[in-house]
């Protein structure tokens, strides 16, 4: 991946979330349901034509996929993937838990990956074959970027597992995770913290493409493995993510094989 392209990717959701910091403070203006009833705020509309203009001047041919206004453009035979603002719902609750993301796509699949906590001034992005980094300051330049991977933990038993949309969990799901490992929820972007090594796994469910989108790249790139919890790719997969390193991610699958996954219930997006 050309450097410049990486530290466009970075800055770009950077950008946003500093729009959408501002809209946090500003109370996040016109909150509203979309039909499939999550919540959508002028903040969210206004992030991704801020994300779309910036790749329209810096790469104009290429497609973008985005949470609000859907697929446009495009002819170069790359993609770019924006959930503008990632847990809206904290957000509208005034809970600074939300994060920004940006996904690029290649000819030969997922290229680059950024996941942006703003009101955490962290970011963790991966572009393939470059590794996975943090920055951990909003104005820490990206050549600064320090390596990060996931933790090495063998054992199931006790591990650390972050979870996300628990009340959309079916209650096997709860029960067979409750039984082996530590489980803590409502920590938004989970992966951010498996990828850095302070937890083990995380296991979500709920989610859409535009959230998932980052994935593949940022654990890959960080020693790690991500899939639904079927165990197929998590693009174009069932809405559910497991990620952790390989010998927990396997562990994990076993675990969960034949559990069924959801109750139902709107997540939380």
């Amino acid at each position: 991946m050309d450097d410049d392209l990486v530290a466009f990717a970075v800055a770009v959701a950077r950008d946003a979330g500093r729009t959408a910091t501002a809209a946090f403070f500003d109370g996040a203006p016109g909150r509203r349901r979309k039909a499939d009833g999550t919540e959508v705020t002028d903040a969210d509309v206004a992030v991704e034509e801020q994300i779309r203009a910036a790749i329209a001047r810096f790469a104009p041919d290429d497609a973008v996929l985005g949470e609000e206004a859907g697929e446009s453009g495009g002819g170069s035979g790359r993609r770019w993937v924006v959930d503008p603002i990632s847990g809206t719902g904290y957000l509208t609750r005034r809970m600074p838990l939300f994060a920004n993301l940006l996904a690029y796509e290649d000819e030969h699949g997922p290229a680059i990956g950024v996941i942006h906590m703003p009101m955490q001034r962290e970011t963790v992005f991966a572009a393939r074959g470059r590794g996975c980094r943090l920055l951990t300051d909003l104005d820490e330049p990206v050549r600064a970027a320090r390596r990060t991977r996931v933790g090495d933990r063998d054992r199931l038993d006790g591990a650390l597992v972050l979870g996300a949309n628990q009340h959309a969990w079916s209650e096997d799901v709860l029960a067979v995770l409750h039984r082996r490992v530590n489980l803590v929820g409502g920590i938004h972007h989970a992966v951010v913290h498996v990828v850095t090594g302070r937890v083990d796994a995380a296991v979500l469910v709920g989610q859409g493409y535009d959230d998932v989108a980052p994935l593949p790249v940022i654990l890959a790139e960080a020693g790690g493995r991500v899939s639904d919890l079927d165990g197929h790719p998590v693009l174009g997969g069932n809405g559910t993510v497991v990620a952790a390193n390989p010998g927990l991610h396997g562990q994990l699958l076993a675990l969960l094989d034949d559990v069924p996954h959801t109750r139902g219930g709107k997540a939380l997006r």
